[in-house]
């Protein structure tokens, strides 16, 4: 319609706008037959429609993300990761199953003539050759097998456990080195300066503060604590379980303890009470310690001189006998050499007349400790030298040498027993003089009369002789 105002000529136009209802690619049909597989009937026509509208949104909204991710790899084929990295980037859970690289071949078909069908390409094999083919090597059965994470706080080069660091890969921040100007003893005994030396960093022992506490608390009993509370320290350190992070230091104490407090006689008694408990204890392994533990104990048995009082360092002696009987008695199977090198020292020190009477009495006791078999064939054939030695020494102190005396006189007892019954009828035959004669020819003058005055066993002075 035009018309004309005012000399204008304007054209008015007229547009007829119908209202357009979006259409989905996605048929309304397939969301009702999905609805039907999961249980839901008599899906409405509308509501099924605005569903298809909706799937369709997603999906396209989900192709667009993962678009991007296929873009940003640089490649051209979407792929199932590319989906589930979209999918995690909406909130929505991937799909599993579905992320083979590799491409699927499809193929076309026709059902009953009319509707089009896409189906995988797969593989065709000949039923023959199947058939023919060797069966499959069956898989091996499940089994389990216990190794070593760590000794001692030391992993064991073993293939089951990694590997340890290798020297290129620590970082240059963790390395230490010496200063260029550092001092080395080499072999010879000539002092050399060194130019930069690549020093190992050190592994620090990590424990609890609750085994701090208790350390602390053990320490401090055994130092100084009453009675009650240290028989309570000694119960906990012979049965618990839980102690072998500590046991490291445990032993490092005890050393400390005894060679700073040797001329003291404050407290060595209680170290070796707490050195008794440790052994005692099954569940520690003693044996990486046992090169600090024993020279510490026979330090306690051969000493000459204790402290100011002179009559209690006998008692330490014996307590150390009875503690060094006990560690060989426990390592002496796995460390064959041990007790023989115990035993050579303790000898050694018996027959030096160089040697004061109070380390004699210590070896006497703690060969007398270490059970019947150390007496009949290492004390006994020693008994005639050392006799010589304490008489020559009973004038100058006759307080000791007559300790010395009863110790051995106290041990010899141990072997009744082992002589052969026969022996009985023998001794029956022979005179007392001639008896005494051959003790003393045995085990000397002054030691057999003893024997023969205060034991008066027939089966120990046959014993003795048979030795």
């Amino acid at each position: 319609m035009e018309n004309d105002i005012d000399g204008y000529n304007d054209t008015y136009k007229f547009y007829f706008v119908t209202e357009r209802k979006p259409v989905s690619d996605l048929e309304s049909a397939k969301i009702i037959n999905t609805a039907d597989s999961i249980g839901i009937t008599n899906l409405k026509d509308s509501a099924a429609a605005a569903l298809a509208l909706d799937a369709e949104y997603r999906i396209h909204e989900i192709i667009q993300e993962a678009n991007k991710f296929m873009r940003h790899s640089k490649r051209t084929r979407l792929t199932g990761e590319d989906i589930n990295n979209a999918l995690r980037v909406i909130n929505v859970d991937p799909l599993y199953g579905f992320t083979l690289n590799d491409s699927f071949k499809f193929q076309r078909t026709l059902v009953a003539g009319q509707q089009e069908l896409l189906f995988m390409d797969d593989d065709e094999y000949e039923f023959e050759s199947l058939i023919t083919s060797p069966m499959p090597k069956l898989p091996a059965e499940v089994t389990y097998t216990a190794h070593w994470l760590a000794v001692e706080g030391v992993q064991p080069a073993i293939p089951h456990n990694p590997p340890p660091p290798i020297e290129d890969t620590i970082p240059e921040s963790n390395r230490k080195k010496a200063p260029s100007n550092a001092i080395v003893q080499v072999p010879n005994g000539v002092v050399v300066g060194t130019p930069d030396i690549e020093l190992k960093p050190l592994v620090q022992h990590v424990i609890s503060q609750e085994l701090k506490v208790f350390y602390d608390k053990v320490t401090k009993t055994i130092k100084g604590g009453d009675n009650k509370m240290k028989v309570s320290v000694l119960n906990s350190l012979q049965h618990d379980t839980g102690l072998a992070q500590l046991l490291p230091y445990f032993v490092q104490f005890v050393c400390e303890q005894i060679g700073q407090n040797i001329k003291k006689n404050t407290i060595i008694e209680s170290i070796l009470e707490m050195t008794d408990a440790l052994i005692n204890n099954t569940s520690l392994r003693l044996e990486p310690y046992l090169h600090h533990l024993v020279p510490a104990i026979l330090t306690c048995v051969v000493r000459k001189k204790f402290g100011p009082d002179p009559d209690y360092h006998w008692k330490i002696r014996d307590s150390a006998a009875l503690v060094l009987a006990k560690i060989c008695d426990r390592f002496g199977m796995e460390y064959n050499t041990l007790q023989p090198r115990v035993i050579k020292t303790l000898l050694s020190a018996l027959t030096d007349q160089t040697k004061s009477l109070s380390t004699h009495y210590g070896c006497i006791v703690a060969l007398g400790a270490l059970g019947r078999e150390v007496v009949k064939t290492m004390l006994v054939p020693n008994l005639k030298t050392y006799s010589e030695i304490l008489e020559r020494r009973r004038n100058a102190d006759k307080n000791k040498a007559e300790r010395c005396e009863n110790a051995i006189l106290d041990i010899l007892p141990k072997l009744k027993g082992s002589s052969i019954p026969t022996d009985s009828i023998q001794k029956s035959q022979i005179s007392d003089e001639d008896l005494q004669q051959r003790l003393a020819d045995k085990i000397g003058v002054q030691l057999a009369k003893q024997v023969i005055d205060k034991i008066g066993d027939n089966e120990v002075i046959m014993a003795i002789l048979n030795c």
